[in-house]
């Protein structure tokens, strides 16, 4: 175990080394150096290689910078057959270096009752800082959430946003006029290839395979293993779910769909929740009974491993520009649902204040007037709701609708 602690801790005895790993700022790097002030654990969670290992690693350098002893910087890797036993390689790392100040420990998931051993260290004032991540939500809820309840602080690591798309291609200050065109092409890549960081740049068979790879991992280690559940009805779930991104769904209507039953379906979709696959949205009412008996949508994590996944006839830009504006919206942390009376409203995001913005999506400048005519059927209902279209190139505001394009909305976020 003493040759895998030096091994994942490189800067040791070389400080530089991580200058060739770290890459573009993440958006959440700011924000992670700056919590450093509170003594609060940092859970950093996300689907797998989102680029959380290369955040952290962002962490360390900045630590590094700031003259903090590189030796006193522990990093552990669970997803190291060697490196089994949390407890026993913490004590081999202090036998090492008994003043290491900062700790993180990354795929922490697959330790058993590693939360129970990190609330130990963090009540004994072990460490100055500790830092976890792994590949499934309840980091947040089971895990964290009964153990170490107001001693943590939680960021949820998506693949690259648009605005980290850009900025990789050298568009640092993308609301320049002259860099427009070049804009609205990245953005039809972005949609199609997504943002996860190894497939950027990558030939599109490439990064299909990149893509298909990471997917059938997830379904395998994440879901099938660590769930104990079929490994043949995971497939067909989440082959149906990647497909259909965006449409209206019930249990039963999937459960009919796959010659399923009704539970099997009901206790398998959040599992692709869980290791941060889908996000699910309900159908928007004040009342939860309500939204409790609608149905449901859901989108990929990533337009890229979607398109990678799904069975398709088409580019469908429409879908992935609507599955990206939910990927935004939930990078903000907002409250997204869908409405539909006599027509759909794509999303409604619901602010702490209780006010009210409904959102279509279309990706065309020819905006079909049953998109408009959903936003005002919605705002007869709830007078004070604000309207927004986003579309592919078109900005106007009229009769109570901003039209917003896409590329201008993403990186304003």
């Amino acid at each position: 175990m003493n040759k895998a602690i030096k091994k994942w801790n490189v800067w040791w005895e070389t400080p530089g080394s991580l200058k060739k790993v770290t890459g573009i700022d993440r958006i959440y790097l700011s924000g992670l150096i700056d919590s450093i002030k509170t003594k609060h654990i940092k859970d950093v969670i996300g689907v797998r290689r989102s680029g959380k290992t290369v955040l952290i690693y962002q962490i360390i350098s900045s630590l590094i910078e700031k003259n903090i002893n590189p030796k006193d910087i522990l990093y552990l890797n669970f997803d190291d057959p060697e490196l089994l036993d949390l407890e026993e390689a913490i004590k081999i790392s202090l036998q090492i270096n008994p003043d290491i100040s900062y700790v993180f420990l990354d795929e922490i998931q697959n330790i058993k009752n590693w939360e129970k051993i990190i609330r130990t260290f963090y009540d004994r004032n072990i460490f100055k800082q500790i830092f976890v991540s792994g590949s499934s939500a309840s980091l947040i809820s089971r895990d964290i959430g009964k153990t170490l309840t107001g001693r943590h602080l939680t960021t949820i690591v998506t693949p690259f946003s648009f605005k980290e798309f850009l900025k990789y291609h050298k568009i640092i200050n993308p609301k320049q006029i002259s860099k427009r065109e070049r804009i609205i092409h990245l953005l039809e890549i972005y949609l199609k290839s997504g943002g996860f960081p190894e497939t950027i740049n990558a030939d599109s068979l490439t990064s299909k395979s990149i893509l298909v790879e990471l997917y059938n991992d997830i379904l395998s280690r994440d879901i099938t293993s660590r769930f104990n559940s079929d490994s043949e009805t995971v497939k067909q779930i989440g082959y149906y779910l990647m497909t259909n991104i965006s449409s209206p769904f019930s249990y039963n209507s999937i459960a009919r769909a796959l010659n399923l039953h009704y539970e099997t379906v009901k206790k398998y979709i959040p599992y692709f929740e869980e290791v941060f696959l889908l996000f699910k949205i309900n159908y928007f009412s004040w009342k939860v009974k309500t939204q409790l008996k609608k149905d449901i949508k859901c989108y990929s994590i990533d337009t890229g491993l979607r398109n990678a996944i799904s069975f398709k006839f088409s580019d469908d830009l429409g879908q992935l520009a609507e599955n990206a504006v939910l990927i935004e919206l939930k990078r903000h942390g907002e409250d997204v649902y869908f409405w539909r009376g006599k027509k759909e409203v794509d999303f409604v995001v619901k602010k702490k204040d209780n006010h009210l913005t409904a959102i279509n999506v279309t990706y065309t400048n020819k905006i079909h007037k049953r998109e408009i005519e959903s936003l005002l059927e919605f705002q007869q209902k709830y007078k004070t709701a604000k309207l927004t279209i986003i579309t592919k190139d078109l900005e106007k505001y009229e009769d109570g609708i901003n039209y917003i394009p896409l590329w201008k909305w993403l990186i304003s976020k």
